[in-house]
């Protein structure tokens, strides 16, 4: 935009600069003729007033170039509130769940022997919290068999829910429909502790 600005002005000093050459060399051709004198006339006489052919172009470039950037501008921001709408219904889709989720609960290769429950880390995740209507996978990657039993070692199983043994490379899935918070631990193993927590 400022090189359309610099163009103009320096054309415009061309114009000027060709015109005063122009001017002078007619002066040289006038001098070097013969001097007539010619009669005077007592007549007033209205100068003419010469207009510019160009005194237009450096305003008419200007305007051109006002609108555009302010075409630019308005494009600018479109494209920024476009984009800023893209975003806000990205986030609002991806903070509403769709609909029921399976979740994953590990059951770590050595929870067999005590250790785990010190890092809390006999299943893992070991608290869990999930939706209404959503699916908890325990996937046993141990090579000894463990249980998934609702309840605590010490008050023992609460029956709503226990998937007797799960084998190596097992899989136990429970859907929680009720909200609430849900003990577990392995029967086999009273130190593997977890807990699911239902919204």
């Amino acid at each position: 935009m400022a090189s359309i600005d610099k163009a103009a002005i320096a054309f415009s000093i061309a114009i000027v600069v060709v015109g005063v050459g122009f001017a002078f060399y007619m002066d040289g051709v006038q001098s070097a003729g013969p001097v007539v004198s010619a009669p005077v006339v007592s007549k007033t006489v209205e100068p003419k007033t010469q207009t510019d052919p160009f005194a237009g172009i450096a305003d008419k470039v200007k305007s051109e170039t006002a609108t555009a950037e302010k075409t630019m501008e308005l494009k600018e921001k479109v494209t920024m509130e476009e984009k800023k709408d893209t975003m806000e219904e990205k986030k609002d889709t991806m903070a509403k769940p769709t609909g029921p989720t399976t979740h994953t609960v590990d059951i770590p290769k050595g929870t067999s022997v005590p250790g785990c429950e010190e890092s809390n880390a006999c299943y893992l995740p070991a608290d869990i919290t999930i939706n209404a209507g959503d699916t908890v996978e325990w996937i046993n990657v141990d090579t000894a068999a463990h249980t998934v039993t609702g309840g605590s070692p010490a008050d023992g199983p609460s029956g709503v829910f226990d998937s007797s043994l799960v084998m190596a490379n097992a899989v136990y899935a429970f859907t929680f429909n009720d909200s609430g918070s849900y003990d577990y631990f392995c029967m086999v193993h009273p130190w593997m502790v977890g807990t699911v927590t239902v919204n």
